[in-house]
């Protein structure tokens, strides 16, 4: 049944009313943490005094801070639109592949990690790794790669939650990004890593909480018959091309874009010792795959109970057309409490997936050409970095190409620096 004129106005309010109050909330708890609770935990008061403090927070953070912040740093907006829509024409098998990459690349940094840290304790960043390994001229390609590499993810974050106010609240996209661009930078500019750290774990809790209520939501409504052999999407849903083909180019391409992602890199400088870098890596992408999953089976449950009319209905609101009582309802539009709780749920993995790139971007320039300078440029990075991008974001590019262009560059590059780590050549050698 179609929502009348009032109807659809109050949704809208309801929606900007709850997710803007969220961003707020976290926004305050990270200035209020920074100013008056960061000097009475160890290790925590010195990471606000300089600039490498402020973007590798080193040693300074538990297990679970780390856990969090990878999960948080790893599942953003992108998860509402992306797992549910490849869910629907990768079938099963590309459903569980795209969890099981997403979540992989964690470890694998936590392990590499432990081994820069052994070798290049100095390293403040993965360009600093780079130079100590390979020279100045691969180091100013790895920058390069990285700095791109985050720059689309973020874009494509922001593109994400705009184009969900635009096209599944009914508003327009700039004023959920301008109020995401605005608070995020505003607390990531005042205290660095640190606060994003704290951050991602209230931010990771809560959407890891409204997931479950999501998920129980759905096992308690969801009442479509379910064809067997999956029906006429047998050849989508089942195991087909797309499926087989993620085995290999999920995991390559999330690895490859975890890899060179800084955002990542600093939770290894910030963990407290390696045993917090290596359980917390583990406890995270046990996490991620469960969440990933979770999201890829929404949308693939839409496709399997007949509730997607895959010639109208827009791709990334698959995972809403799980809410619908039945196929004739028509296109996914904000109208129930379930759905404007999966808008807070997105803006809060936006958010904090978004303050975890600024981090990023900023620790690359700051720890090659500011390393000397007060703490104040590095905050401006923070600043600099986020009216470009809020910018191009507003011209709701195709986050699929967005994200595509990312990963084919990183897949081209990582392989050499993995291999060629030189994780047996002596300390500070380029053996």
């Amino acid at each position: 049944m179609a929502l009348s004129e009032t109807d659809t106005e109050g949704w809208l309010a309801l929606s900007y009313a709850l997710v803007i109050s969220a961003l707020v909330a976290f926004a305050a708890y990270a200035v209020l943490y920074t100013k008056f609770f960061s000097g009475k935990h160890k290790g925590e008061s010195e990471t606000l005094e300089s600039t490498a403090g402020f973007i590798t927070a080193r040693n300074s953070q538990s297990m679970w801070r780390i856990s969090w912040s990878f999960y948080a740093g790893s599942v953003g907006a992108w998860c509402i639109t992306g797992p549910p829509g490849y869910a629907t024409f990768a079938g099963w098998l590309g459903m569980v592949f795209y969890a099981v990459a997403t979540g992989i690349p964690i470890i694998l940094i936590a392990f590499l990690g432990t081994k820069v840290q052994e070798k290049w304790p100095t390293a403040n960043s993965l360009g600093d790794f780079v130079m100590l390994r390979f020279g100045p001229t691969a180091r100013l390609l790895t920058i390069i790669v990285t700095l791109f590499n985050m720059s689309i993810f973020m874009l494509a974050e922001f593109t994400t939650i705009g184009g969900l106010f635009q096209d599944f609240v009914g508003s327009v996209n700039y004023p959920i990004v301008i109020v995401v661009g605005i608070l995020t930078t505003a607390y990531t500019a005042y205290g660095g890593l640190l606060v994003s750290i704290v951050t991602d774990q209230v931010q990771a809790i809560l959407s890891l909480l409204i997931l479950a209520v999501v998920t129980i939501y759905v096992a308690a409504t969801f009442r479509e018959d379910l064809p067997e052999n999956f029906g006429e999407l047998e050849d989508f849903l089942g195991p087909n091309k797309s499926g087989y083909s993620a085995i290999f180019v999920m995991p390559l391409s999330l690895i490859s874009a975890t890899v060179f992602n800084e955002g990542m890199w600093q939770r290894v400088w910030a963990a407290q010792d390696e045993r917090a870098l290596k359980m917390g890596g583990c406890i995270a992408c046990v996490w991620i795959v469960i969440a990933v999953f979770l999201y890829g089976l929404f949308g693939f449950l839409a496709a399997w109970g007949g509730l997607i009319d895959f010639e109208t209905a827009n791709p990334n609101l698959y995972m809403f057309q799980v809410f619908r009582s039945g196929p004739g309802e028509g296109q996914a539009t904000v109208s129930k409490w379930v759905e404007v709780l999966v808008l807070v749920l997105a803006a809060t993995m936006n958010q904090s997936a978004i303050d975890s790139l600024m981090n990023g971007i900023t620790a690359t320039l700051s720890s090659h050409f500011l390393r000397r300078e007060p703490i104040m440029y590095a905050r401006f990075c923070v600043v600099l970095i986020s009216i470009p991008i809020c910018a191009v974001a507003l011209k709701n590019l195709s986050v699929l190409q967005i994200f595509l262009t990312g990963n084919m560059l990183g897949a081209c590059c990582f392989m050499p620096l993995v291999i060629g780590g030189g994780w047996g050549s002596p300390p500070g050698g380029r053996g």
